[in-house]
């Protein structure tokens, strides 16, 4: 059992596998695992793939080393493409649907690679960016990993000297963000290097604000690109040089012979930028919207080669267990196909069905698609189009009049998929807490509902506080599940100019109510300007933590409110979360 989840019989590593059958799961070699996952990077950003613009030696290298999936797919965004990876199931299987919200959130009893390979003697370290769940059964040291250093979200407001959780912990971090998750995933493999181990290193680059160290922007800008490739192109670079330094730690630590490395993106390019002359873009279910790089190497294990085998993150779950030798009898059964015989070559190549949908609360509204090895159906909500991929690889002629057939015959197999699971889709944007491990949880105002005249700062909630608290009687409201009852102390994250102090606020919850004001000022100062590029996401801030009050929490669904009662002067000020700390 794991977390409560039975993964079925289990074989134990070491002495105890001597004396100990094992019907369902058995490892028959240990080799380390290394998934390096980009954010927001396209086919089109590597140098190796047609972009003379962009110096990519690193991933060049490890392209001319490993096993090319020349056409690899994952979903449109990417907290959905990130629980396809872990679980090897179709996201909305999981609970996710989106990117924020709570919709990002999937389900905790779903089990993950990290779980099944922890239950056989790795270790497990997650470093960067994990967006399934932020709370304490979502959390990455509750889905398998033994470490997590990173941030749960999908957006990072800020890339030098940020914020992360280690672990259940808050700590400031040093320097830029690429360069420290690479640190401590140096550090992870470093310390488990007499064991397998795996390491997923979940990079938050090429992703927005656009904040790269200025030497590899200046590089770029010199050459002629304008100010928003410069610093994209500069985040990859950084990102492959930072690649190189876990090659270089497996070569010195005599280790890489015995490691499976796998590179890839969790969706398309977040700009228009060279695409290999594909349609679409982050957010597509087109070609160029899901279509990623995905290089796997395993020195001596793997032939370097390229494939034309039709794959998807879905596969990669059943895949590494296939060359991990684990034989794993999934309750909940996957979606994927393992590859390993594809990989090792000893299976012929074969044609099947790659579907795609977008990630949107809004199911019904969702555009989709599927590909096999010659065409690509999409379907919107106004029109259905059919596309030869091979004599047609821009998706530039729309031949579904032309073909009925096939058209007909893709489209039934695509509208069942999506029947199927949206039908049977939960999600579980209802927060979990209160349980009895859990020493305190946060409520980010993200996941708040905002009345009156409140808004967040950015039209990304996720990377968002909230301001223009101005009109009496207007709130923000949370929804919980509390697991366990529990007393708490309550602290506010906030800023408030010396002028703004004094409003009355009270906190509601289902055992009560007590008032409390913002006496003391803070004056939350924007972060020094680092952005290359205007951002959409909120302007990152200084923030102060304020106690005020105790509260019990009683077990079932619970409402958390912030309600300002009466506004002393132009504002009440700005509020960023809520910290409830565990008295019992």
């Amino acid at each position: 059992m794991i977390n409560g989840k039975s993964l079925g019989p289990v074989c134990l590593t070491g002495l105890a596998i001597a004396s100990l059958s094992c019907s369902n799961l058995a490892i028959n070699s240990n080799p380390n695992i290394v998934v390096i996952l980009a954010d927001d990077m396209g086919w089109g950003d590597i140098n190796a793939n047609g972009n003379d613009n962009i110096s990519t030696p690193v991933l060049n290298r490890l392209k001319s080393e490993s096993l090319s999936f020349d056409r690899f797919y994952v979903c449109p965004l990417s907290a959905p493409t990130r629980a396809e990876m872990l679980t090897g199931r179709y996201f909305l299987r999981t609970g996710v649907s989106s990117v924020t919200r709570g919709y990002e959130n999937m389900r905790s009893d779903e089990v993950t690679i990290a779980e099944v390979l922890k239950d056989n003697g790795y270790s497990s370290g997650c470093f960067g960016k994990w967006h399934n769940g932020r709370y304490f059964s979502q959390h990455p040291n509750r889905q398998g990993f033994d470490e997590f250093v990173g941030f749960p979200v999908g957006h990072l407001g800020y890339y030098y000297d940020a914020w992360f959780l280690h672990n259940d912990e808050e700590r400031q971090s040093s320097g830029y963000t690429t360069d420290y998750f690479t640190g401590e995933a140096l550090d992870f493999i470093e310390r488990n290097r007499e064991n397998p181990f795996l390491c997923f290193v979940s990079y938050n680059v090429p992703h927005s604000p656009f904040q790269v160290p200025e030497k590899y922007f200046s590089k770029y800008r010199q050459a002629g690109l304008d100010s928003t490739l410069s610093c994209i192109y500069g985040m990859v670079e950084n990102m492959d040089e930072n690649i190189g330094k876990i090659f270089e730690k497996l070569e010195e630590l005599k280790i890489a012979d015995n490691t499976i490395v796998i590179f890839f993106s969790d969706n398309g390019p977040n700009t228009d930028r060279y695409n290999g002359g594909m349609k679409g873009r982050k957010g597509s279910v087109d070609e160029g919207g899901v279509r990623v790089p995905f290089y796997i190497k395993w020195p001596g294990k793997i032939k370097p080669s390229e494939t034309d085998q039709l794959a998807q993150d879905i596969d990669i779950m059943p895949t590494l267990l296939g060359l991990c030798g684990v034989k794993y009898n999934p309750e909940k059964p996957f979606d994927g196909t393992d590859l390993s015989g594809i990989i090792k070559g000893n299976q012929k190549e074969f044609d099947r069905l790659i579907f795609s949908r977008q990630g949107n609360q809004n199911l019904d509204e969702c555009n989709s698609s599927v590909r096999n090895n010659t065409y690509r159906l999409v379907l919107t909500g106004r029109d259905t189009l059919l596309y030869n991929m091979i004599d047609d690889p821009g998706q530039l002629n729309d031949i579904s009049f032309n073909d009925k057939e096939t058209t007909g015959t893709l489209l039934d197999h695509l509208v069942r998929h999506n029947e199927e699971l949206i039908s049977n889709y939960q999600p579980v944007t209802t927060i979990e807490a209160g349980f009895s491990e859990e020493k305190s949880f946060t409520l980010p105002v993200q996941d708040a509902s905002l009345s009156g005249k409140i808004r967040y700062s950015s039209i990304h909630p996720n990377q968002s506080h909230t301001e223009n608290w101005i009109q009496n009687g207007d709130s923000i409201v949370w929804t919980l599940n509390i697991v366990g009852k529990g007393s708490y102390k309550v602290a506010l994250q906030y800023g408030c100019t010396a002028e703004n102090t004094g409003s009355q606020m009270e906190l509601v919850t289902g055992s009560g109510t007590f008032s409390f004001m913002i006496s003391e000022p803070f004056e939350s100062e924007i972060l020094p300007e680092r952005d290359y590029v205007k951002r959409s996401e909120s302007v990152e801030r200084t923030w102060s933590w304020m106690d005020i009050g105790n509260v019990e929490l009683d077990q079932g669904r619970e409402e958390i409110t912030i309600k300002l009662v009466s506004r002393s002067r132009e504002e009440a000020g700005l509020i960023k979360a809520l910290k409830f700390t565990r008295l019992n």
